[in-house]
């Protein structure tokens, strides 16, 4: 049987808060979302939580509670979800794209920094894969800095909840991330003008016009049950990364990153010492289900050449991600590794 690349950790706990909503007639936006966003918020240490139905409403949430203007910058890594670009565009603001810092995920501070302009209302970075980024670089950069942990949600970093940084924290609960609602996603401030703004924009509790771009109590409840064991799903992940990280030695592979005990591993990253095409032949063959991280990267997707941003290119096409997820059996984990270390 095939080892698939990413499967959401669903057991009968999500089951029955489910079906305890269907059976109370609790289908919207109602007390079980509310107990997700204080859940979430205790987990990230920051005030004011939004759930809604996808990362992309996160992003547009924030760029509306800014006051985006036709033109206005925001500048977002090339290698990187398309949410925030996705956001940007709909809003009518202008991404400005940065490439990734040479064998990094992302772009240093100082190539951020350089793009910034009088135009800039907003930079986005992210803790990408799990492991985070270090946003001490862009301490005091005079516009808000919103941070994406999809990836790194009830990790730390500095000590400090990941996300706490920014002036903005957003999270995607999508089937791939480490919990998940089905879909969806949440917006956390600080800032409680920007949370009223994006609160009544949002919709479900106000009158007037709004997005309405509401998460169900249906989600919520799978959230509830996905987030009591989210510190479980973290131990879990990092114990395959170690097994992963034990073949790779012997390999001429490389993962991007040194084995951390700070990192979530909502992917494995890495780079195989051969041609894409023999890496996904060997792996298929072997019954084995690999992902490009990022397939296409926003210049891509903005009809930019590559070679206006080589590293992002570069991972594009070079970068794979391994099977890595808390229901992974030790046969299938043993598989895994083995494969990888008689890959040469």
């Amino acid at each position: 049987m095939k080892i698939v690349s990413s499967k959401p950790t669903i057991t009968r706990k999500e089951l029955e808060g489910v079906l305890d909503c269907m059976i109370h007639d609790e289908l919207a936006t109602g007390s079980t979302v509310k107990n997700f966003e204080s859940v979430i918020s205790d987990i990230t240490g920051i005030k004011y939580p939004l759930a809604v139905n996808s990362l992309v409403s996160c992003y547009i949430l924030i760029l509306k509670a800014l006051e985006i203007q036709v033109d206005d910058e925001i500048i977002i890594p090339s290698f990187f979800s398309s949410s925030p670009l996705s956001a940007t565009l709909l809003t009518g603001g202008k991404p400005v794209l940065v490439d990734s810092d040479e064998n990094s995920l992302f772009p240093s501070g100082a190539a951020i920094k350089e793009k910034i302009t009088e135009k800039t209302k907003a930079v986005v970075v992210g803790d990408m894969l799990g492991f985070h980024f270090d946003s001490e670089e862009l301490k005091d950069i005079g516009v808000p800095l919103i941070i994406d942990i999809s990836h790194s949600i009830g990790t730390e970093y500095n000590e400090k909840p990941a996300g706490t940084a920014g002036s903005f924290a957003v999270a995607s609960f999508a089937p791939s991330m480490i919990i998940t609602t089905g879909n969806g996603g949440v917006v956390l401030t600080n800032n409680s003008k920007y949370f009223s703004s994006m609160r009544d924009l949002r919709g479900g509790s106000s009158e007037g016009i709004n997005f309405d771009f509401t998460m169900t109590d249906l989600q919520g409840a799978m959230g509830l049950s996905q987030a009591a064991k989210l510190k479980d799903f973290i131990k879990r992940r990092r114990e395959i990364a170690q097994k992963y990280y034990e073949s790779a030695r012997i390999t001429s592979h490389k993962p991007l990153f040194p084995y951390s005990e700070s990192a979530a591993y909502q992917t494995f990253p890495l780079i195989f010492d051969a041609p894409s095409d023999r890496v996904e032949k060997y792996w298929k063959k072997n019954g084995i289900e690999l992902d490009k991280v990022i397939p296409h990267p926003n210049h891509e997707i903005l009809g930019y050449k590559g070679f206006d941003y080589p590293n992002a290119d570069r991972l594009s096409k070079k970068l794979f991600s391994l099977p890595i997820y808390p229901t992974l059996t030790k046969k299938e984990i043993d598989k895994i590794s083995k494969s990888l270390g008689a890959f040469i």
